[in-house]
């Protein structure tokens, strides 16, 4: 008795999980659509009708790698088990992009919680099911570890910016004081060249 009441909870939580793919297959493009929406969202009026606009991926390379990032990572938010290979590849370009523009460091990854929100929303009426509130938990999980990893990429990104600006400031102070005859450029000498 025990043992067939728990084969039907199995099957009936396998035909729900095959309701989840079935649904995620069938609601895809418009759940990427949302949240592609929700990243364009955190710009200004007229870069967030720029980039819905324009189609053009050369002339609106910002939409072109939020669209690509976005699509990609949805793929990697569904699994039961992201991979770190497609999940850095996904994230880097656009959190590489966030992080030259002139955002807070938070809102610059929001971007990645509003998943969790969509996901919410679109199964709100199935939530009383184990399964789907389970998946829900997943979702979830998978976005607090993107977060993680876009904080890590976020980092690099800016630490590279301000060795960029510092070297850039180094230099620039450098050709000042040589131009006001402060100092005197050495130039090198290759040891080789004087054979």
């Amino acid at each position: 008795m025990f043992y067939s009441f728990v084969r039907v909870r199995q099957l009936e939580q396998r035909s729900l999980v095959m309701d989840l793919q079935k649904f995620l297959i069938e609601n895809r493009q418009k759940l990427v659509e949302k949240w592609i929406a929700e990243v364009i969202a955190t710009y200004s009026a007229d870069s967030e009708k720029f980039f819905k606009d324009t189609k053009d991926p050369f002339a609106n390379p910002v939409g072109s790698t939020i669209k690509r990032s976005i699509d990609l990572l949805f793929t990697q938010v569904i699994k039961q088990k992201m991979d770190p290979a497609a999940v850095n590849e996904a994230l880097d370009p656009i959190v590489r992009l966030r992080a030259v523009q002139e955002l807070t460091p938070s809102r610059a990854i929001s971007f990645i919680i509003s998943i969790k929100h969509l996901f919410r929303k679109a199964l709100n009426k199935h939530r009383q099911d184990k399964s789907v509130e389970c998946f829900l938990e997943e979702v979830a999980l998978n976005a607090d570890e993107l977060i993680l990893i876009a904080f890590d990429i976020y980092g690099k990104c800016r630490e590279k910016i301000y060795l960029l600006r510092i070297n850039q400031a180094k230099n620039s102070l450098k050709k000042l004081l040589v131009k006001k005859e402060i100092i005197c450029e050495i130039p090198d000498i290759n040891p080789e060249s004087q054979v």
